[in-house]
């Protein structure tokens, strides 16, 4: 998804190109040789057509996995004299909730007050 393959998509979905900035698809492997991530990314959505994926589908489904990318980097800390957590910051907790079509209030009450 961070591939020059649908420049749009990064507009849509508040990712940049640079996946390394993103802890989760930080862990593994960034580049593999012989690969091309944006004729990767191409194929895998003519992959979609071919299913029969709508374009509201295809594009829900890159926000849902933008949504993954984005609360891999949020950072929490301990309340204090709590047990309990709370986002030590909000611009990701709020890109999560943007994504998801969720207030950044409730996705955190959910989160943290189950």
């Amino acid at each position: 998804m961070c591939s020059n393959a649908f420049p749009d998509m990064h507009n849509e979905c508040l990712i940049g190109n640079d996946a390394s900035k993103y802890f989760y698809v930080a862990q593994g492997m960034l580049t593999i040789d012989g690969i091309d991530d944006t004729e990767e990314m191409k194929l895998t959505d003519d992959s979609m057509d071919v299913l029969g994926f709508s374009k509201d589908e295809k594009k829900n489904l890159y926000k849902c996995t933008a949504a993954i990318m984005h609360f891999g980097n949020g950072q929490w800390k301990q309340r204090p004299r709590e047990e309990q957590a709370e986002p030590d910051g909000t611009e990701d907790v709020e890109k999560v909730a943007h994504l998801l079509g969720v207030e950044a209030a409730d996705l955190l009450k959910g989160l943290l007050k189950p």
